[in-house]
């Protein structure tokens, strides 16, 4: 047996998948926070709530929905704020062997009561009684002929039968899922390719991940940020004292060399 692959991050098809479903199946508000954290593993919901702009309350029922249809997770976390308080955040993620479970048993939901409709559609009543209300199937139509008349006749008080109009309809699940199959298909395609990968724990429950777009300035343009604060101190230094310089050339220094 051959050693078996790494995997040290989510494949590109799994991605598609969840991209794909959520699209198919839901709002655009759905699919714009999902794009979120197929892009970030596990987001803060504050920090959702500050990249989408969307209101507290459109965010939290956009989320229940999709956790509690299993796309997404949560989890909860006891951070200690600037002001030494305790606080508590929900980070949202997707477990895509989740994912992929909840999939493969919404459709094979679907198609199940598509072929229940299909069963049903040849058994269903296709005449009716205007007099009586008594119901006939397509099996039974050989017992109201008539022969001498040429007609259909109800076997209870022998008045001529009509075609039930509220069966017609349901004749169309005949085909449905034919039409199921052709649409569903390329999400068929996803669940084999990703049907043999094996993910580790740490991309299952990832853990929060940090948002470029929500860091500070200074630490985003490090170079412009850090230059100015140099030249500030070398050009004004009667506004800071000794030690103030001191503090503000290492803080500089630092913000420098890390980057």
């Amino acid at each position: 047996m051959g050693d078996q692959k790494v995997i040290t991050e989510v494949p590109a098809a799994l991605k598609r998948l969840a991209k794909y479903v959520v699209r198919g199946f839901y709002e655009v508000e759905h699919s714009l926070a999902l794009d979120l954290l197929i892009r970030y593993p596990c987001v803060k919901e504050d920090d959702l709530l500050a990249l989408l702009k969307f209101e507290k309350k459109q965010l939290r029922a956009i989320l229940t929905s999709l956790k509690l249809d299993k796309i997404i997770k949560s989890r909860m976390r006891v951070e200690t704020g600037e002001d030494g308080k305790a606080t508590r955040h929900n980070y949202y993620y997707i477990n895509y062997k989740l994912l992929v479970d909840v999939i493969k048993y919404k459709l094979d939901q679907v198609r199940k009561k598509i072929e229940t409709d299909e069963r049903d559609s040849t058994t269903r009543a296709s005449f009716k009684c205007p007099v009586c209300g008594s119901l006939y199937s397509d099996l039974e139509v050989n017992h109201l002929f008539d022969p001498a008349s040429g007609e259909f006749h109800c076997t209870y008080c022998s008045a001529e039968v009509e075609e039930d109009a509220s069966a017609l309809p349901k004749r169309d699940a005949r085909t449905l899922l034919a039409r199921f199959n052709e649409q569903i298909e390329p999400i068929y395609l996803l669940l084999r390719e990703t049907e043999d990968v094996v993910l580790p724990c740490e991309l299952l429950e990832p853990e929060p991940t940090e948002i470029p777009e929500l860091m500070p300035r200074y630490i985003k343009r490090p170079f412009l940020n850090n230059m100015s604060v140099l030249i500030h101190i070398h050009t004004h230094p009667h506004r800071c004292n000794i030690i103030c310089q001191q503090f503000i050339f290492t803080l500089a220094y630092i913000l420098w060399t890390i980057q």
